[in-house]
């Protein structure tokens, strides 16, 4: 119990300094989700897990935003390249449209392109997770991914597509829903990878960084400062807050 008060105060001290964050990378622009025929953004990324079980759809959405020279138009904002939009209809969770920019415009507007990956078919994605939907007032945003604040929300659990359960939550509720998601993704080995790869990305960047070839113009100050920003490997809550703001959980499912 203690352990798991130590980290949710962690958590807590970055989530409510949201507005101090302003050091991230560019916000991502959600995918869309139509609920009794309202559109909403959508937090969680249903898609991603369609795609990486499904190679050929993967590679042709690729191609089908790649120009005939290899050339693709992907935003700071949109690392995705696109934008899915869902529809929950008779409690079943559909993929109804992916968009793309039309590399072969100027303007670089959004086209649809479901049809030329599905045809005229109902795809149903066979998703479980939780979707997270904000319903009411924008708060703040740590500058990177996902990581926004809203007054409300609205949660969805999916069990192979279809809803099981839903539920309308405070912010008060929904940090609590996702601290306790994020104590129970510790639980799974990819926590245990993502943590793993942290460490040797960061290994790979002390080897570069102290490098002869990168510290040869620098000052016997500058070198001794570097060095002293790689004598320590970083700290697990350094990560925890790291892949707690970064990283798309949804498939992990706790109650709310």
């Amino acid at each position: 119990m203690k352990k798991y008060n130590n980290m949710k105060f962690r958590l807590l001290i970055i989530i409510f300094s949201f507005s101090l964050s302003r050091v991230f990378a560019t916000e991502q622009e959600p995918d869309k989700i139509i609920i009794d025929k309202i559109e909403y953004d959508l937090l969680s990324r249903p898609l991603d897990y369609f795609l990486a079980k499904n190679q050929i759809i993967s590679e042709k959405l690729y191609n089908l935003g790649t120009s005939k020279y290899g050339a693709r138009e992907i935003s700071t904002g949109n690392y995705r390249g696109y934008i899915a939009t869902f529809k929950i209809e008779h409690q079943l969770l559909k993929l109804i449209d992916i968009k793309i920019p039309n590399i072969e415009s100027e303007n670089r507007e959004n086209i649809s392109v479901y049809k030329q990956l599905f045809g005229n078919k109902d795809i149903i994605l066979n998703y479980s997770g939780i979707l997270i939907i904000p319903t009411e007032e924008f708060l703040d945003s740590a500058n990177f991914g996902y990581s926004y604040l809203y007054s409300k929300y609205k949660l969805i659990t999916i069990n192979n597509s279809e809803v099981i359960k839903e539920k309308n939550v405070s912010k008060d509720e929904y940090l609590k829903f996702k601290i306790n998601q994020f104590t129970e993704y510790k639980n799974t080995n990819q926590y245990k990878t993502e943590v793993r790869e942290y460490f040797e990305n960061w290994k790979d960047d002390k080897k570069i960084e102290l490098s002869r070839s990168n510290t040869k113009d620098l000052t016997k100050h500058e070198i001794l400062e570097l060095k002293k920003q790689y004598k320590d490997p970083p700290k697990i809550e350094m990560i925890d807050n790291f892949l707690f703001l970064t990283k798309n959980i949804d498939f992990v499912i706790v109650e709310y």
